[in-house]
């Protein structure tokens, strides 16, 4: 904005207006109780307007130095939400402790909004300077005893503040405002109205959004169309946003919209505001707004300098076209229908788990949150879907696919629509042994109460028919397991197979620096020659601390008499874990499956190896 000259075709002039035969049109004062004080001026020809305005702030002094005004007023635009004056320390004069604005602005035929805000107080002495955000929701703001209303507020303000500050507050909070006269024979060419000025074709609009706002909003589309977006918001810190909108086509659970650092630009007041202006294009189908706010500055409070069109704050969608307009419909929120499975509400060091069972090839939707760990590369909390038969993920909360999820930045989520065949699954979850619900140690996901994983039917052509009650008990396929195997442990099962079988090896253990420490084996029962070994070369990471390994893999056994064995060092073990428990940790140890039957020649017998009895112990960690 330039600081003179034209402002839009309005004409700026530092001049003291004559007083005489002025009548007031506006004007917003008091600012002991209330942060921003607006309204609207409708100008039907060209007038020259004569504002005052006191407000405050750019101090200098020996130790201390400032640009920055905390009680000031602008005007803008309301066609255009364009800023066109605005009170600074280079049109503005001190007075005393203050600073004050006398001149004359010539408007043009149109509407324009006036805003004055007092959003923080800055006192300097001789050895103290202090700023303080000036938040009124801690008096009984709405309160018909307004005596009792300031008595609270200074009662707050006392417990933080000096009588020396109390003293200066309330002596010029009362001064600070802002007033708008015209002359008498200009009169009739201006009327007042209430500000914002609605915008044209809103289809929906959430306005003057306050702290810890989670707006959904479900919406069709019957024909393609153009929304109009105007939304404001705050930048957050590193790269994210902690005030913005975002709209989702439910189909695919795409994002077909966000606001986001490039196709957003600066909203005025503090570098944070931000704001989106422009046309989305949509095709006809089901779509879900959203709009989210962190725990400050927002119309609740401003803890910062306001956006220059602050009652405007959260997002509005026009629907260019009549046609599409009628064909533009607003939905119930009815987003998280068709649940088969919910592991919600994860507190830390959880690890839950729950089955179901499809009957016929399903398109599901798999909503989840987490947390990413320091180095952004894998989830600290987070969710996986098993086949329950196998044990095979078929679907991983990988950190790289995942999406911010407001507060912190290692909050994340994942909102996404798989194919699943039939058959049986397993949905897990698992959390490290920090920041999950109700323990947060920084600020929450904006949908905390669905912190961990929901699977859902999707799609039209889903049935809940489809969907069956996975019971989980001793699977008929598993021919032998040892499983929630402890710290200093070397457990046996022993089986017979009547028949060479191909089966199925699902392993869990520990093991680094290419060596196996909890690990599992096969033997013959007769001879005692091990028939399969879990080796490191063969095992990848299972999920959680990197030394957990995992091994899935499938073999032939001739028709015999076996030993399957586990053994574990003296520690990290089921129920007493040293570092991140693995993805499955309930299957930690070895499970045997009849993965088919074979009417096959005799295996070759396997090689010789020294008896069972002498193989040594575990390895000492390094």
């Amino acid at each position: 904005m330039k600081k003179s000259g034209l402002y839009f075709g309005i004409a700026l002039a530092i001049a003291v207006p004559a007083l005489g035969g002025e009548t007031t049109v506006l004007s917003l004062k008091d600012y002991c109780g209330a942060e921003l004080k607006s309204s609207g001026l409708a100008v039907s020809a060209p007038t020259t307007i004569h504002i005052r305005a006191l407000g405050a702030g750019g101090d200098y002094g020996w130790t201390y130095k400032s640009d920055r005004m905390f009680a000031y007023g602008w005007i803008i635009n309301a066609d255009t939400r364009d800023l066109i004056w605005m009170m600074d320390t280079h049109n503005t004069t001190r007075k005393d402790d203050d600073r004050e604005f006398k001149g004359d602005l010539t408007l043009e035929p149109g509407s324009y909004e006036v805003y004055f805000t007092v959003y923080a107080f800055t006192f300097h002495s001789t050895f103290s300077h202090v700023t303080v955000n000036m938040d009124h929701r801690k008096t009984p703001l709405f309160s018909d005893d307004s005596k009792d209303q300031k008595k609270n507020f200074m009662s707050w303000f006392k417990n933080w503040w000096t009588d020396d500050v109390e003293k200066a507050w309330s002596e010029r909070c009362k001064r600070w405002g802002i007033e708008i006269g015209v002359d008498e024979a200009a009169g009739r060419a201006v009327k007042s109205f209430e500000a914002p000025k609605p915008r044209p074709d809103v289809g929906f609009s959430v306005v003057k959004v306050g702290d810890r706002a989670v707006i959904r909003q479900e919406f069709s589309q019957g024909l393609p169309t153009t929304l109009s977006i105007y939304a404001l918001g705050e930048r957050g810190n590193d790269k994210t946003f902690a005030d913005y909108g975002w709209i989702v086509d439910t189909r695919d659970r795409r994002r077909v919209w966000e606001m986001e650092e490039y196709n957003c630009t600066p909203a005025g007041g503090a570098k944070k505001n931000i704001m989106f202006r422009g046309d989305v294009k949509i095709d006809p189908g089901q779509y879900v707004l959203y709009y989210i706010t962190d725990d400050s500055h927002s119309s609740a409070d401003w803890n910062d300098e306001p956006p220059y069109d602050p009652l405007n704050y959260g997002i509005s969608i026009s629907v260019r076209g009549e046609k599409e307009r009628k064909a533009f419909q607003l939905e119930p929120y009815t987003e998280l229908t068709n649940v088969i499975v919910s592991l919600t509400k994860a507190g830390d060091n959880e690890s839950r788990s729950e089955g179901f069972t499809l009957k016929t090839e399903s398109s599901v939707r798999v909503y989840a949150i987490g947390e990413r760990d320091n180095n952004g590369r894998r989830m600290a909390d987070y969710g996986v879907i098993l086949d329950a038969k196998i044990r095979n993920r078929v679907w991983t909360m990988d950190a790289g696919r995942t999406m911010y999820a407001g507060g912190a930045s290692k909050n994340r989520y994942i909102d996404e629509v798989i194919t699943l065949p039939a058959g049986s699954y397993l949905v897990q979850y698992v959390t490290d042994d920090s920041h999950a619900y109700n323990d947060w140690n920084d600020d929450p996901p904006f949908d905390a109460d669905n912190y961990g994983i929901t699977v859902m039917g999707a799609g039209e052509a889903f049935s809940k028919s489809a969907v069956g009650k996975y019971v989980e008990e001793r699977d008929r396929n598993i021919v032998a397991q040892i499983i929630r195997v402890g710290n200093d442990a070397d457990l046996t099962e022993r089986f017979a197979l009547d028949k060479t079988t191909r089966v199925r090896v699902y392993a869990i253990g520990e093991g680094q620096n290419r060596q196996m420490y909890d690990y599992g084996w096969i033997e013959n029962a007769k001879t005692g020659a091990i028939v399969w070994e879990m080796t490191y070369a063969m095992t990848f990471h299972a999920g959680g601390g990197r030394k957990n390994r995992t091994v899935n893999t499938t073999i032939l056994l001739e028709k015999g008499e076996y030993k399957l064995r586990f053994r574990s060092d003296d520690s990290h073990g089921f129920g007493n874990w040293n570092v991140e428990p693995p993805t499955d940790q309930q299957y930690w140890g070895i499970t045997l499956y009849r993965d088919d039957v074979l009417d096959l020649p005799p295996v070759p017998p396997a090689p010789r190896v020294p008896d069972a009895s002498k193989i040594p112990p575990p390895r000492p960690k390094p």
